[in-house]
């Protein structure tokens, strides 16, 4: 009885030594690098944050799925596009939470966020217009800048034999630059005539009186509108019941919105915002098309952990170097060429609203 007694417990040893064995060696004991984000997750601009965060997601779970020197974390903070939050979102992000890169969408967070990542240096990847976002050592942006959309608007207008424009234009930095440059180029080619221009504060919801303004000493053959969601929707609704037509274009604001029915049959250009490839791969995972700034996201992040995989520690500077390094290559955006600046230059498109989706219109 005694021997089988004494059996019995060499068993179960041996069985509980197997079982602590398979538990060690099922603990992940990787580093953990964390990575943040400030997103507006509510709000006007909910879809956009959402779908940037969604973007986000898809290239952590790519990278964690393989064997890597890390383990990656990501954690979002909602800010809803107001400064205020982002500034505390970033601060909570850096400083309780202890990121190695941060992630935002859209030079007002940009701006706002790259107080505090500059400061601490910490990476801070962006999608946002103009090349202020990316100033700064420890500062990437990816968005196709303002000269690519720029030129190919006005290269399309002189397409189609326009002869005036009227540009409508909210008073924030990305889209008071973008309108600056481009009517700078509209003078100076002097094909086009600029017969109107308003500039509005953001927030504005009656355009019809502004519309009527502008039209007083003729109406032009186009109007441009460079604004914030839901700006362009309006826009296009005052212009049916002021003119009878909407003959208005855009550079990005026709796919800054979810609902598109107000603008289908228009042309407008568009930043690279994700190829069909990877937009069917978005698609396939959550129900609907990626939003502009989403698949930018996606390739910031995918650069950054790709990085920091092949640094000696992932520590900013040496992760930073190898990132100013990555040349030219393919990803959801499309081609792209990262510059010394910290720029990721891609090119623009022209495209049209088919059944409330973007088509582009091959040359």
């Amino acid at each position: 009885m005694r021997k089988w007694l004494l059996s019995l417990c060499m068993v179960l040893a041996l069985v509980a030594c197997k079982d602590e064995k398979k538990q060690e060696a099922s603990v992940d004991t990787r580093p953990i690098i964390k990575v943040g984000a400030s997103l507006p997750l509510t709000g006007n601009l909910a879809y956009m944050g959402i779908s940037a965060q969604r973007a986000l997601q898809l290239a952590l779970d790519k990278w964690n799925a393989k064997d890597t020197k890390y383990k990656y974390e990501l954690l979002v903070e909602d800010d809803s596009f107001d400064t205020k939050r982002t500034m505390m979102n970033t601060s909570k992000l850096v400083y309780q939470n202890k990121v190695k890169a941060f992630f935002t969408i859209l030079a007002t967070s940009a701006n706002v966020a790259s107080t505090i990542t500059k400061k601490e240096k910490v990476i801070h990847m962006t999608s946002s217009y103009g090349s202020q976002p990316a100033e700064g050592f420890y500062n990437f942006n990816n968005m196709t800048q303002y000269d690519s959309p720029t030129d190919l608007m006005l290269k399309e207008l002189k397409r189609r034999n326009v002869k005036s424009i009227g540009l409508l234009v909210s008073n924030n930095i990305g889209s008071f630059e973008q309108s600056e440059l481009l009517e700078k180029k509209i003078k100076e080619d002097g094909t086009i005539k600029v017969i109107g221009k308003y500039v509005y504060n953001p927030g504005t919801i009656e355009f019809r009186m502004i519309i009527q303004k502008m039209i007083e000493n003729g109406e032009p053959d186009i109007f441009y509108i460079d604004g914030l969601t839901p700006d362009a929707t309006l826009v296009a609704k005052y212009l049916k019941e002021v003119t009878g037509k909407v003959n208005l274009t855009t550079i990005n604001d026709f796919i800054e919105t979810p609902k598109r029915d107000e603008f289908e049959g228009l042309w407008f250009v568009e930043s690279a915002s994700g190829t069909d490839e990877f937009n069917n791969k978005f698609v396939a995972k959550f129900g609907e098309s990626v939003f502009l700034c989403g698949a930018n996201l996606y390739d910031n992040l995918d650069l950054f952990i790709e990085a920091c995989e092949k640094s000696a520690h992932c520590e900013n500077d040496e992760v930073v170097k190898l990132l100013l390094k990555v040349g030219s290559r393919e990803g959801a955006i499309g081609k792209y060429t990262m510059d010394s600046e910290g720029i990721i230059q891609s090119e623009a498109s022209i495209k049209v609203i088919k059944n409330g989706k973007p088509i582009e219109v091959k040359e």
